[in-house]
């Protein structure tokens, strides 16, 4: 129709040429144009119902191609091709999503807009929900499939998936961003009046978008209302809307995205993935950790064995599988971690990622026989973290670890290495606490101590103590490990006195609160009256 209109202009001229500046010459033009644009109604009269009801009539079609797609993704159920697999099938809804907001522009230039986002939104929102679905099928085969060895290709595969994830939630933030560029060059272009103009002369040219948004606003928008646009213009709902969408008026809110149910459901999915990755990296400790308090060794009471006493109390073998394993954790996570463009894609999901290793902390809490008040979730963090409950420990806490920390951290260190190495420290970080969290759980619920066996126990504690040293990372070890090493060998006076002076404490905390019941069930397990 552009070019169509082009052919015209020759005879257009020619009578401007013969009428020049007369009156009767714009009235002519005025005739000209609305035959114009009846003739252009009329040859676009057949998308007019396509127009008006685009985003119905798009969901049928791009169902069909989500369902085609969502069935890929469940048949994903091992762990031998998933990253390959998935790493083909992640990104398959943005190009007909990017094909959909295509033909929205096209055919309605912006009109009815909150339709078809919507449409886009549950579209990529459905797929994201899949892979997040599989990525919890293929935590429970590794779940299910997991032996005494630390398998470090799980542990690649579940990187690769987190990477997955990643490029994921960058490709929608990139979408997303495209979108809203978009929908403001169609507000704009809402606002051009070409094609309506009376009075005057002939346009020399109708540009394509000129003319897609006389079609949509003829098809779409006949009666249009005008509301203020937040800074007293008023100005058409429908370029409001999309200035609003698009986060260019006064009442767009920062950081607002076009694809909330999207959004969601990739927040989702970082979630599975990061709960695949802790998995995988935890499933030897949790493993080594889950039936030890029923061993017999904490019950013994007598003098030990000869060789304990010419070398000592010697760490148990299952606490020294969990710490050869987070040892090994050092070298499984480095390689992908030295690959700047997978560290970047995976970074963004890491946010939260603290989250995982929750539950060990939530049961040690329950095993201490405390409600946690308040928000249970930020308590269980601050306990967590061991920052809050030190300043309760007096004499028989850790004073060495910030210092190690604070020289750590004024070293300087080349970028790329600093961030491969955050990233390594988080993982071992989440495995660490989930690690601590367990092994504090698991003494909680020894239901006698003998002196023998609560001297191994210190044993066991203080070497995973060393591991943590050993690692260098921010926060291990942590506080309440060497705290509980010291409990559980304490002379029983002095473990009785710690108790009584507990109870003029007055300060109301929830970390206060485990440390008292800690110290208690201690001392009833190991026989000693409070």
């Amino acid at each position: 129709l552009s070019l169509a209109y082009d052919q015209m202009e020759p005879w257009e001229g020619q009578g401007c040429n013969n009428q020049e500046n007369d009156h009767d010459s714009a009235s002519n033009n005025d005739d000209v144009m609305e035959t114009i644009r009846t003739a252009f109604r009329m040859i676009a009269s057949p998308f007019v119902p396509y127009q008006r009801a685009l985003a119905e009539a798009e969901r049928d079609p791009l169902g069909k191609a989500a369902s085609m797609v969502a069935k890929d993704v469940r048949s994903v159920v091992g762990l031998q091709d998933a990253a390959d697999r998935l790493g083909d099938l992640a990104p398959f809804m943005f190009p007909l999503a990017d094909s959909a907001i295509s033909r929205f522009e096209l055919l309605t230039s912006g009109y009815n807009a909150s339709a078809t986002l919507s449409l886009v939104d549950n579209l990529i929102a459905t797929h994201a929900s899949e892979l997040a679905i599989a990525m919890g099928s293929l935590s429970g085969h590794v779940s299910n499939s997991k032996g005494n060895e630390f398998d470090e290709q799980h542990a690649n595969c579940a990187l690769e998936i987190l990477r997955i994830a990643g490029s994921f939630k960058r490709s929608l933030k990139s979408f997303d961003n495209s979108v809203k560029d978009r929908l403001r060059s169609l507000s704009d272009m809402m606002l051009d009046d070409t094609l309506e103009q009376s009075g005057g002369g002939l346009p020399d040219a109708i540009e394509p978008a000129q003319l897609r948004s006389f079609l949509a606003k003829e098809a779409c928008n006949l009666s249009p209302d005008y509301i203020d646009d937040g800074t007293g213009v008023k100005l058409p709902a429908s370029v409001v809307e999309l200035r609003r969408l698009a986060g260019t008026t006064s009442n767009s809110a920062d950081g607002t995205t076009l694809f909330p149910k999207s959004a969601d459901s990739v927040s989702r999915l970082a979630r599975s993935c990061q709960s695949f990755v802790f998995e995988v990296c935890y499933a030897i400790p949790e493993q080594n950790l889950r039936g030890i308090s029923a061993l017999p060794v904490w019950k013994q009471d007598g003098v030990g064995s000869g060789d304990e006493d010419s070398y000592g109390i010697l760490p148990q073998s299952f606490i020294t599988h969990v710490g050869e394993h987070i040892l090994a954790l050092v070298q499984a996570l480095e390689p992908f971690a030295s690959d700047k463009e997978a560290l970047g894609l995976a970074n963004e999901v890491m946010t939260g990622v603290i989250e995982v290793a929750v539950q060990p902390w939530k049961e040690f809490v329950a095993a201490a026989g405390v409600s946690l008040t308040g928000d249970e979730k930020s308590q269980l963090k601050l306990l967590m973290r061991g920052k809050e409950v030190s300043q309760f420990f007096g004499d028989d806490g850790d004073t060495d670890m910030d210092n190690q920390i604070e020289e750590e951290d004024d070293e300087e260190e080349d970028p790329d290495n600093k961030a491969s190495t955050a990233f390594c420290n988080q993982w071992l970080d989440v495995v660490g606490l989930a690690v601590a969290g367990r092994l504090l759980e698991r003494t909680m619920r020894i239901p006698r101590l003998g002196r023998k066996g609560a001297e191994h126990l210190a044993a066991d504690l203080n070497y995973i103590r060393n591991v943590f040293t050993a690692l260098g990372v921010a926060g291990h070890p942590h506080p309440l490990l060497g705290y509980m090493a010291k409990l559980v060998t304490m002379d029983e006076e002095s473990l009785q006195f710690k108790i009584h002076s507990r109870q003029g404490e007055k300060t109301p905390s929830d970390a206060l609160e485990v440390i008292k019941r800690a110290e208690i069930r201690i001392a009833y397990v190991r026989g000693i009256s409070v």
